[in-house]
């Protein structure tokens, strides 16, 4: 048997194999090929030989893998606020990309992606019996940031040149995307099966509308219950705008109990042993919150529908479009208009600028008659 121009080795106690060979050029190779099957291992190890050495001997343009392209990626990426959420969407995505050269991720293949993470249950834990927690399917918008990341990613590479032309990433728009929100009812079922730390955080979001973690770190420097105001700072803000929000009385009921359990945190978390201080909540859209949903009776749904939720009611009780945008802290027209059919009322009097014509029909017909 012919001698391999590469060795194997596996590694860690995952037994992942690695290829180690020395390219035409002298340079010392070793890199993972991502499996423990040996088969599997010894076909990209062979692909990969291969590739060094077209590139070297026949002068072709080397091919480029998905995780070098990543990497690049990351390293220009370092400071994006949605960081973490993008590592969690590469770690879904490795089994599918690890060992593939860019030109092989064709829109085929993303279609296949797409799907497979659409197909996902929101919720992937399961219950003593072993059935599924949720049967609702991952939302079409954490699909579409999931290819947001990649077209940025496959973009950065054909920027370097190691690409020619990245594939052609179609994506659903948000504003078409249903979304949930709860009725009173629902809120007040979910409300009494919460535990009791939840409460206050779950009534201060449907009263303010603000994001999870701009409740969960709220510190007493930025209210000011006097004038019923409260702040998010710029750099807290998804807009990167610092946002006013005024305080209205279920606001102010929650932060009026919750004064002088701490100094610095609205919201203190109880503390946890070795430290000295309590911290706030790291999550409110914990298994805690979703095994209420379950006792309540009510659909899956996520902290953030909390804030949906807000929108909703504000838009059903008459609020306008511009108002909420501006009460949401949000930075365009166009995030709001998901919530405009909701309250058709307030285009009655547009409607209006066009009525009357109805009655003079009628007179002309009696003329007719007559």
């Amino acid at each position: 048997m012919a001698r391999q121009p590469y060795n194997l080795e596996a590694r860690g106690k995952r037994g992942i194999y690695f290829a180690r060979f020395t390219a035409p050029n002298g340079q010392r190779i070793s890199r993972s090929s991502g499996t423990s099957d040996r088969a599997l291992a010894a076909e990209w190890a062979s692909r990969l030989h291969a590739e060094y050495y077209r590139v070297a001997r026949l002068g072709e343009k080397p091919r480029r893998l998905w995780t070098e392209a990543v990497t690049a990626w990351l390293t220009d990426h370092q400071q994006k606020r949605s960081l973490s959420k993008d590592l969690h969407n590469l770690k879904w995505l490795d089994p599918w990309f690890r060992s593939k050269y860019l030109d092989e991720i064709t829109t085929d293949a993303l279609s296949e992606v797409a799907a497979a993470r659409r197909s996902e249950p929101r919720d992937k834990r399961r219950k003593k019996d072993g059935t599924p927690f949720s049967n609702t399917p991952t939302s079409q918008g954490t699909v579409d940031k999931m290819l947001a990341m990649i077209r940025s990613i496959l973009k950065d590479a054909s920027r370097r040149g190691w690409m020619d032309n990245a594939p052609d990433i179609k994506m659903t728009s948000a504003e078409h995307e249903d979304y949930r929100w709860l009725t009173k009812e629902e809120a007040a079922a979910l409300h009494d099966e919460l535990a009791d730390h939840l409460r206050p955080l779950f009534l201060f979001s449907l009263a303010t509308g603000l994001r999870e973690q701009n409740v969960l770190r709220l510190e007493w420097s930025k209210v000011d219950l006097q004038r019923r105001v409260m702040w998010v700072k710029a750099e807290a803000a998804k807009g990167k705008k610092p946002i006013g929000i005024p305080l209205n009385r279920d606001a102010m009921q929650v932060l009026q109990r919750q004064q002088g359990q701490h100094r610095r945190w609205v919201f203190p978390a109880p503390i946890q042993p070795k430290k000295r201080d309590a911290q706030p909540f790291d999550r409110a859209n914990n298994h805690g919150f979703k095994a209420a949903q379950v006792r309540a009776g009510i659909a899956p749904l996520r902290w953030h529908d909390l804030r949906h939720t807000w929108a909703s009611w504000h838009v059903m009780a008459g609020t306008s479009l511009r108002a909420l945008m501006e009460l949401g802290g949000w930075r365009s027209y166009k995030s709001v208009l998901r919530y405009a059919h909701l309250s058709p009322e307030h285009l009655a009097s547009d409607a209006a600028r066009v009525e009357g014509f109805a009655p003079n029909l009628r007179q002309s017909s009696d003329t007719k008659a007559s």
